[in-house]
């Protein structure tokens, strides 16, 4: 007798349990396509706490999807799984009361873009000093470059500015 392999035992229906109060349905699918089915629906909280963020005036700093994997007849199939996302709420910008677990950031009295411009002068008045003691022309280059670029963020000093030249180098010897 030939031992014949059944669909049922190859690939296996899975179901699901739904979070109390998650939206969606819990349909059931084969292993096969477990991962798909799973990776999606948590792909679809993580737009609804996206969605929620911007209703709620929030900014989504992170986001994670964890998926929970066992073997189910012939395949690896995914059995659960789990999203977050962390947003950042100004205290201002809140229209109606944020989910727990959220963190509550307050404005501060200095205005955030002249804390940057102060930075940079400061780090400007730091390489003019360095440049007035080095002798070696190669250190000399590398402090002029890096006092070009704060140049260049001193006139444009904001957050988005500061963080895209972070990092950057230039070459100005053309």
């Amino acid at each position: 007798m030939v031992n014949a392999v059944t669909p049922n035992v190859y690939n296996p229906y899975i179901s699901y349990k739904l979070d109390p109060g998650e939206p969606g349905l819990s349909n059931s699918v084969p292993a096969s396509l477990s991962i798909l089915r799973v990776a999606a629906h948590e792909a679809g909280n993580i737009n609804q706490f996206k969605s929620q963020a911007l209703k709620n005036g929030g900014i989504v700093i992170y986001t994670d999807i964890d998926l929970q994997f066992q073997k189910r007849g012939g395949f690896l199939a995914a059995v659960g799984g789990k999203s977050k996302a962390v947003i950042l709420y100004k205290k201002e910008n809140i229209l109606s009361q944020p989910p727990e677990n959220t963190l509550i950031v307050q404005e501060e009295d200095v205005n955030v873009e002249e804390k940057v411009r102060q930075n940079i002068e400061k780090e400007i008045e730091k390489i003019k000093t360095q440049l007035t003691f080095e002798t070696d022309p190669k250190k000399i280059k590398k402090l002029l470059e890096k006092l070009q670029i704060l140049e260049l963020l001193k006139n444009n000093a904001s957050s988005l500015n500061a963080q895209f030249f972070r990092g950057i180098e230039l070459d100005f010897s053309v």
